[in-house]
């Protein structure tokens, strides 16, 4: 637990049964399709960022493609390929006001909103001492950049040195600092650096009920402190031990692992796992009062839409990517009545085959 005098503790309900209308939380529910064409059929997406006109996603093909706030296809950025301007993996991208920043393996790809090249930043961080295979990234305010990544350096593990899951490079590409010294296995997320105000918002790892901040000093702290009481797990996780397979304690009855952090001036969103179910916490920081909120609702109403929680947001709307199925299986369950009301029939021939279906819950 790492709190300090300006990190504000959230109490989660203990009680995961107590799961909240949405009407509580959400004012409107928006539906956005995105527009299905053989050149940007979409499997599955794995990042979704949104900017006032234009949608980015990231389809775990190695490209990344760009809608409208229409949902109209507009371009892709890049390719797969060893060639000049291509790259390997696509691990995160940072959205400029004039171009696309696009980490790839030990290098980082430049384009501008047309998909020309502009240019290439290499990096080697592979040293033993401080290895880091960058998946994640953000500026720093003190200059160059934060990368996420490197877990290859559990101590108990056999490692010999000290590595972090984050460094702070300069704009050569040195090694500054390292934070969040590796002591297991870190977990996966859609995001890890999200922006709030002027503050760097790092999303959580595994094992850590805290979300941290970077100021724009560079100075790292504690901002939120997520209580989640007899759900949370208190013992020290369990590193993996030389030539043994990774093994822990039945830990599904604990939060062990969360995620999708979003923050707006009245609303905190998080994603959490615990008793076989997936929750989204939205604790309303006026009202100083938690919500808890599941797609797996057994008690939703026909007058209800699902909550399938959440992959960006924008202006004050958390959005979430759902497969055009989900959406045909929820108006089928819908009462007549809220279907008129929503308007959601102009959906009701939607093909199971179509790409996926933006979701925008607006926020009260």
């Amino acid at each position: 637990m790492y709190i300090n005098d300006s990190t504000s503790v959230i109490d989660i309900p203990e009680d995961l049964s107590q799961v909240s209308h949405l009407d509580s939380v959400f004012q409107d529910i928006t539906f956005l399709p995105l527009e299905t064409k053989q050149e940007c059929l979409i499997s599955h997406i794995s990042t979704l960022k949104i900017t006032d006109s234009l949608i980015f996603i990231n389809d775990n093909r190695r490209r990344l493609l760009i809608f409208g706030n229409d949902g109209k296809f507009k371009i892709q950025i890049g390719q797969w390929g060893e060639g000049p301007g291509e790259f390997l993996d696509l691990k995160d991208f940072i959205i400029n006001k004039n171009n696309i920043e696009i980490l790839d393996f030990k290098k980082i790809e430049t384009y501008d909103f047309e998909g020309k090249h502009l240019g290439t930043k290499r990096f080697d961080l592979s040293d033993p001492k401080k290895y880091c295979n960058a998946d994640h990234f953000c500026y720093s305010p003190l200059g160059g950049y934060y990368l996420w990544g490197g877990t290859f350096g559990i101590k108990e593990f056999g490692a010999k040195y000290d590595r972090y899951m984050m460094y702070h490079v300069n704009n050569d590409f040195n090694i500054q600092s390292g934070y969040f010294l590796i002591e297991h296995g870190a977990g996966s997320t859609h995001n890890r650096f999200i922006k709030y105000k002027d503050k760097i918002i790092i999303d959580p790892h595994f094992g850590d009920y805290n979300i941290y901040q970077i100021d724009n000093k560079g100075i790292i702290s504690s901002r939120y402190f997520f209580n989640f009481g007899k759900n949370a797990y208190t013992k020290k996780i369990p590193t993996p031990q030389k030539n043994k397979r990774e093994t822990y304690e039945n830990l599904s009855d604990y939060v062990l692992s969360s995620s999708d952090f979003f923050e707006t001036d009245k609303w905190l969103h998080l994603t959490f796992r615990c008793q076989n179910m997936v929750l989204s916490a939205l604790y309303n920081k006026e009202k100083e009062k938690c919500f808890l909120l599941s797609a797996a609702n057994k008690n939703l109403k026909t007058d209800e839409i699902r909550y399938w929680g959440a992959f960006a947001i924008s202006n004050n709307q958390l959005v979430m990517p759902i497969e055009a199925s989900w959406l045909k299986i929820e108006i089928e369950r819908l009462s007549d009545k809220y279907i008129k009301k929503t308007n959601l029939y102009q959906y009701a021939n939607i093909n199971e085959s179509d790409n996926p279906v933006l979701v925008y819950y607006k926020l009260k």
